[in-house]
């Protein structure tokens, strides 16, 4: 059979090798020049079901209001008249309960637990190397509210793990020495030893030239432009590099698959919400941290990558705008500086922004719509990383008409 893939970011490219594997051909097309341009390039790198909370709190709707007059604020809106914005945001609001946010966050956890699993047999297959950090992640908080309100989140992880370990100062600053310079300004933390960190963007390249060997072809500077289907079947894909067939097709977009399916008549509750991200080089290894983790407070994320640290922070509901400049990074690497200012040399900043694909539910989307020979694998909004492998063994599953390893309740259009 032959697989058409639309998308080369790590998502895309992993459901291209677990295809491979069960024996099709695999096309996959992108619109940027090379692999892992967008969501996949500058991302926290973090693989993290330790940390598969749902976004969607209590306290969030209030929050967002606030950040319209309080810029510094990491989950912001910007005002808008996008019509399909809010529409998608009427959902995300509904999710903001205390139940809907203990259900999204064990269903999150049940899909990363699971492709975390898929990925450890990826990479002992492969042996690829994407500057792994299998030392756990650490998630500090600054003050005591902060903390005590961590624990409660811990709490809906309980019943699925039972790894994580609270810390208080002192054993916070134990377990990562590189935070002492910060001391006064932490209170407590909580370790998951079983989380890791690693580059997203340098898997996701050695992954393509695996493919390849494997028999895989890529199209890259090729854009979707229109879909040719009838009722129930896509005919082909119409780019201005010319037309694609396959047997089946995989939609694997991130931020932009709403755009795509729309072609076919299908709405995914997909919107994007923008994120920023530093990379710094270290010039002073004894001062870097051990682990990889979360400024829970600042909602920044941290991870080691050769000799680079990179920072990542800022939820931003802003539309498909990713356009940034310097003064805009100024928070984060204050931050960053607080934190680790003798590990690395601030005055030589790689900066980026990208889009995550966030659903209302914070769960990715499987299966099928009104095109039966479309599949979908697409919104996984800030755990694309962590849910990649699982991801794609669930897809090939699903073209392959065989039972998923998980439940994909709530991971399919046909969710409540």
């Amino acid at each position: 059979m032959h697989i058409l893939i639309l998308g080369a970011g790590v998502i895309g490219v992993t459901t291209a090798y677990e295809l491979l594997k069960a024996g099709h051909k695999v096309t996959v097309i992108d619109r940027q020049m090379e692999p892992a341009m967008e969501t996949s390039f500058g991302n926290a790198g973090l693989i993290a079901p330790g940390h598969s909370y749902a976004w969607t709190t209590p306290k969030l709707p209030g929050n967002l209001f606030s950040s319209l007059y309080d810029k510094k604020r990491a989950f912001r809106f910007k005002f808008q008249w996008d019509p399909v914005m809010w529409y998608w945001g009427i959902q995300f609001i509904r999710q903001c309960t205390q139940k809907k946010m203990a259900e999204n966050t064990l269903r999150k956890h049940r899909l990363s637990s699971y492709s975390q699993e898929c990925f450890h047999q990826l990479i002992d297959d492969t042996n690829i190397e994407y500057y792994e950090n299998k030392k756990g992640l650490i998630y500090f908080f600054r003050s005591k509210a902060s903390f005590l309100e961590g624990k409660q989140k811990l709490a809906m992880l309980k019943p699925v793990m039972n790894n994580l370990q609270i810390l208080n100062r002192e054993e916070l600053l134990i377990k990562e020495p590189a935070l002492s310079g910060a001391q006064s300004k932490l209170f407590g933390g909580i370790y998951c030893p079983s989380d890791e960190s690693g580059s997203c963007r340098d898997f996701t390249l050695s992954l393509v030239d695996i493919c390849k060997k494997k028999g895989a072809k890529f199209h890259f500077n090729t854009t979707i432009q229109n879909i040719e289907n009838d009722t129930s079947n896509i005919k082909k894909i119409i780019t201005d590099k010319g037309d694609f067939q396959g047997d089946k097709y995989v939609l694997a977009c991130a931020a932009y698959s709403p755009i795509i399916a729309k072609m076919v008549g299908d709405y995914l509750p997909i919107y994007p919400v923008k994120g920023y991200s530093i990379t710094v080089p270290i010039i002073n290894h004894e001062k870097v941290p051990i682990h990889s983790g979360i400024d829970e407070d600042n909602m920044m994320a941290f991870s080691l990558m050769g000799n680079f640290l990179r920072f990542t922070s800022v939820a931003e509901i802003s539309g498909y705008d990713t356009s940034h400049k310097p003064s805009d990074f100024n928070e984060i690497i204050n931050i960053a500086e607080s934190l680790f200012s003798q590990a690395c040399d601030f005055s030589k900043v790689e900066y980026w922004a990208g889009l995550r694909p966030m659903t209302p539910n914070g769960a990715p989307i499987f299966g099928k719509g009104k095109i039966d020979n479309l599949y979908f694998n697409t919104g996984h909004g800030h755990l694309g990383w962590t849910m990649c492998a699982g991801s794609a063994k669930i897809t090939s599953n699903l073209i392959l008409e065989k039972k998923t390893d998980v439940d994909l309740e709530g991971m399919t259009l046909a969710r409540a």
